[in-house]
């Protein structure tokens, strides 16, 4: 194997694609809802890179120096990392809105690359819509360099014991278990430990390291009996399949969706591998991959990749909802510039002279200046005492940063005062079914006080508790933080079936995904035909979904004479100072408002 073939150009393009799938999914995830599959495709392609030198180097020297090796990865990947965490610290004191917490446990996983780890110790959801932590991206740099530290040390083994293409096998063995247990752990109601868990997503490294065990990946450049046109035409056929396959998942699989852990992501990881083999070799699409521009993305991708999802949030969280996707766009314009400046000035160096002398060149002019010879140059003083400002402003942030928001504080109380509220099973039953005796209008003038409201919801109805309970202590309610319309709905199934719903049922859905207006419908026309319901309208601005989930619940309310609309969208509209710093959930006015509105409809009823 040469060293061209490890370093061929259409292999900058695949990583261009894959750092585009990864932003515009995070910039847009309505417009590219399987984006994430990007990050799979960096998989993939890493496993397959870093077998092909680790091969290379060991095919030259007769050994595997794998201190050298893992020197140049901390090279590669630690000045870049750490400078983004060090200025990301120092921004959240700049931005606040609750930026900065759970800081420290994040600049923890960042710094150790146990990222992903952290996440699932602390119970941090990926899914995080609300105040998604500003360091949430580094999970996959967690998994990569677990594999970068763990593999050579296995391959190193593995090639002493069996022969490279029985080595292949084995690998791809332990591939499908990494991926057997990501569809064993999945948890629909949240898939983080599934998904970030470098068990459980380690195969799409593995792939590409399997990849990289055989004759394939260069097949036409080794000869052999087939025409080198046949099988540049076999690779082309198979890269486009890939190319389209990628495609295909970025713009139909959504992140929550069952398929992509039990299947979906392996599938896309196969795609990748075949575009990467037609970006390794001398076809139509590597020389398509090899455009100037996608190279030049490609060589930054790493940075970009660090940058874009910081700059993000900060951008999201000062902007208004409904300007998101702009205020996105240009937090990805100025990464895209971060990321130049940190490859010219940071990686660059760093990769090429070493940590340590580059540092030392650094720092050069300001020995001279104490040393009391020639002064450094202006822009050396001010370079100097920037980077201090930024690495005391760092330490300060996450010296001080909370362990959560004011809104994840506010989530957490209302999840306990909800559970604490909660009748016993067999008193509910009884309340039930004495509540269905009673007529439904007569029972909206003491609902909530005398007779019995189930209500069913999300983080918002989360959020309102302490507020309603208070107002209302005969409520009995059902909500999760990230539930989506599905998981309402199949709470209140659950709850007619065990006949355990009070003579008023509120549903309140539609902060986390759309409403199914069909489902909707059949269900107050069937579980809730003797009930009074009231559904909420939601308030989401900026999301893709405000419009349809808003109508469907309209819709819903306007069809039938026992439902009625409680319409909260135009109460938080009317109002000010009423919500979270994510301005979708209520702080503590804004629960006031809630109950207010909850009750001015019961009282309506």
């Amino acid at each position: 194997m040469s060293p061209r073939r490890v370093t061929a150009p259409g292999l900058d393009g695949v990583r261009a694609l894959a750092v585009l799938l990864v932003v515009a999914y995070h910039v847009a995830p309505s417009a590219m809802p399987g984006g994430y599959v990007g990050v799979d495709v960096f998989f993939v392609l890493s496993g397959f890179l870093i077998t092909a030198v680790l091969l290379e180097d060991a095919s030259h020297q007769m050994r595997f120096d794998l201190p050298a090796f893992w020197t140049r990865r901390a090279r590669r990947l630690v000045p870049a990392a750490t400078l983004m965490i060090v200025v990301v610290a120092a921004l959240t004191l700049v931005v606040g809105r609750d930026t900065d917490a759970g800081l420290r446990g994040q600049v923890l996983g960042g710094l150790t690359w146990t990222a992903n780890w952290v996440q699932v110790a602390n119970g941090w959801s990926y899914a995080e819509q609300a105040e998604p932590p500003v360091l949430n991206h580094l999970w996959s740099l967690g998994i990569e360099e677990q594999f970068y530290l763990l593999w050579p040390l296995l391959l190193a083994l593995g090639v002493l014991v069996l022969a490279r293409r029985r080595l292949a096998r084995a690998v791809l063995v332990l591939a499908l278990g990494s991926a057997v247990l990501m569809g064993f752990l999945y948890d629909p109601a949240d898939p983080t430990r599934s998904y970030v868990g470098t068990d459980t997503h380690v195969f799409g490294l593995l792939i590409g390291a399997a990849f990289a065990l055989t004759r394939v990946p260069h097949l036409l450049r080794d000869g052999g009996t087939e025409s080198t046109a046949t099988r540049q035409t076999l690779v082309t056929i198979l890269g486009a399949a890939g190319l389209v396959g990628v495609a295909v998942y970025a713009l139909t699989v959504p992140w929550s969706s069952a398929f992509a852990y039990r299947g979906g992501l392996l599938v896309a990881s196969l795609a990748a591998l075949a575009l990467v083999l037609a970006a390794a070799n001398p076809t139509p699409l590597a020389t398509l991959l090899a455009v100037r521009p996608l190279r030049w993305l490609g060589s930054r991708s790493y940075g970009v990749y660090l940058w874009h999802w910081p700059l993000i949030v900060f951008a999201t969280r000062i902007a208004a909802p409904e300007r998101a996707v702009l205020a996105g766009t240009v937090a990805v314009l100025v990464a895209v510039a971060a990321a130049e400046l940190s490859f010219r000035y940071v990686e660059t160096p760093m990769r090429q002279d070493g940590i340590a002398v580059t540092i030392q060149r650094w720092l050069l002019p300001v020995r001279r200046l104490v040393d009391g010879r020639r002064g450094p140059h202006r822009r050396w003083v001010v370079a100097v005492g920037t980077a201090s400002v930024v690495v005391a402003g760092a330490a300060l942030a996450v010296g001080t940063a909370p362990d959560r928001s004011a809104l994840q504080a506010s989530l957490l109380s209302g999840q306990k005062i909800l559970r604490h509220a909660a009748d016993p099973v067999a008193e509910r039953a009884e309340d039930a079914a004495a509540s269905a005796s009673k007529t439904p209008r007569a029972s909206c003038r003491t609902a909530g006080t005398k007779v019995r409201v189930s209500a069913f919801g999300d983080s918002v109805l989360v959020a309102a508790a302490p507020a309603l309970i208070e107002a209302m202590p005969r409520l009995d309610a059902t909500a999760r933080v990230g539930w989506q319309y599905r998981d309402v709905a199949r709470a209140v199934r659950r709850a007619a079936d065990r006949r355990e719903l009070g003579a008023v049922v509120v549903i309140g859905t539609g902060t986390n995904g759309a409403i199914d207006r069909r489902d909707l419908d059949r269900l107050v026309r069937r579980q809730l035909a003797d009930r009074r319901v009231l559904l909420v309208s939601p308030y989401v601005p900026g999301r893709s979904w405000q419009r349809s989930a808003s109508s469907a619940v309209r819709r819903v309310a306007a069809d039938h004479d026992h439902v009625t609309l409680v319409d909260w969208r135009r109460a938080v509209s009317r109002a000010s100072g009423v919500l979270a710093t994510d301005r979708v959930h209520p702080n503590a006015k804004g629960a006031r408002l809630y109950t207010r509105t909850l009750r001015s409809a019961l009282g309506g009823c």
